[in-house]
């Protein structure tokens, strides 16, 4: 695949990064996006109350199908928050930092 106008990165990099970041987030409780800690419960908040409570209760006491819609939520809220753009200058700035060691 090759880089779009917006976005010199291929689309397959950064779906690939979105993926292993959102991942990160959700088996471990937080992720770190262009130096800054960024939660599940923050993720839990940019929802309104009920649909909140809803996800909460689904992670931690649901069967694997409620577990599987909370993800989706969740991984919508996290999408919405962390655009192209935004993975795009974390990719840009880890391979950076990497490269500085």
């Amino acid at each position: 695949m090759k880089a779009n106008k917006y976005h010199p990165l291929p689309e397959y990099v950064l779906l690939d990064a979105r993926s292993d970041l959102f991942y990160e987030m959700y088996t471990t409780g937080d992720v770190k996006i262009n130096s800054v800690k960024h939660t599940v419960f923050d993720f839990l908040e940019y929802m309104d109350s009920e649909k909140k409570d809803n996800v909460f209760s689904m992670l931690v006491k649901g069967n694997n199908d409620a577990k599987e819609y909370a993800l989706g939520l969740l991984s919508t809220a996290f999408n919405a928050e962390f655009n192209d753009e935004v993975i795009e200058n974390h990719i840009i700035d880890e391979a950076c930092e990497y490269n500085e060691l």
